[in-house]
């Protein structure tokens, strides 16, 4: 097994410079070979996938970049830190990319979309308060995906009409019935009272690995999660993507770190609540994977930036 070195945002643009068409529209790559949902970034298997960043520092950069909303309470105009400080965390950490630091990994198949974070944690969260099902008071990550690119203005009043949040918990699939939940819209709604529904989220796979501190943390992990488009299907996605299909997306890990309720997040890449403020995916036929990128992972300009591998 090879290691990851986290490194800090500031280079983040140089990985995902062959990926962007503009202004946070990214092409998507399409995988030659499904990865294998162990939690073991390994080998070629996310050669050539487009790779993001999700940390404080990020957040930096993206006020540096397309400015502040509140510097004080670290609003960029894309993104926003809301770590919070836990009881026993030290200041100096709290909120920091020692607080929480990850990387993303994305690409798709005529199968589904492929996620995989790396994340360096200082505390592992998966246990606590009064809901399993919350999964915003649990390690994990969620993609708030726009299916149909609707890019319509922040919701205030309740009514959506292409929201979907799909989360993973940074858990074994089968250790717990919330590993997965599925937000979705339903008649203008948000519904996710039934996020965990069995035969709602049957098809949803992950693969968990405590990663101890691999990556600089004392609590990482690593989580690989695919997402199928049949179950996509059933609502508001209208067909299958096919190269050239667009979607709007933005990444929301939450970091409890030990409270009993919700205990901070980051946003990235948008802003959650506002679809409109969502970065784009542009699905293409770039491969990725083995044979895909056009060296191995450990050589490739993303894994110059991603990782040192040893």
């Amino acid at each position: 097994m090879k290691k990851i070195l986290m490194v800090g945002a500031s280079v983040l643009a140089v990985a995902s410079a062959s990926f962007a068409q503009g202004d946070r529209v990214f092409d998507l790559p399409m995988l030659t070979q499904a990865p294998v949902l162990d939690g073991v970034i390994d080998g070629d298997e996310w050669a050539g996938s487009l790779e993001l960043g999700c940390s404080p520092s990020q957040v930096q950069a993206d006020g540096a970049e397309y400015g502040w909303r509140d510097i004080e309470a670290q609003q960029s105009e894309v993104s926003v830190n809301q770590l919070a400080q836990s009881d026993g965390e030290d200041a100096a950490i709290a909120r920091t990319d020692a607080d929480f630091n990850s990387r993303i990994w994305q690409a798709w198949n005529e199968d589904g979309l492929w996620v995989a974070t790396a994340v360096a944690d200082n505390a592992h969260d998966v246990e606590g308060g009064e809901n399993g099902w919350a999964w915003w008071e649990r390690d994990s990550l969620s993609l708030y995906v726009d299916l149909v690119n609707e890019k319509e203005e922040a919701v205030l009043n309740g009514e959506y009409t292409a929201l979907n949040i799909i989360n993973f918990q940074a858990r074994p699939l089968e250790s717990s019935p919330y590993t997965v939940s599925w937000a979705r819209t339903v008649e203008g709604a948000r519904s996710d009272d039934d996020g965990n529904d069995p035969d709602l989220i049957d098809g949803f796979l992950n693969g968990y690995r405590d990663a101890g501190d691999e990556f600089g943390g004392e609590a990482d992990y690593v989580i690989e999660m695919f997402s199928p488009w049949e179950n996509l299907m059933r609502f508001n996605l209208p067909a299958a993507p096919t190269v050239g299909t667009e979607m709007g997306f933005s990444w929301l890990p939450p970091d409890p770190d030990g409270d009993d309720g919700y205990g901070g997040q980051l946003q990235c890449w948008g802003w959650a609540d506002d679809p409109s403020n969502f970065s784009t995916w542009v699905f293409s036929d770039m491969p990725a994977g083995p044979s895909g990128g056009s060296t191995a992972v450990e050589d490739d300009s993303w894994g110059r930036v991603k990782s040192t591998f040893q």
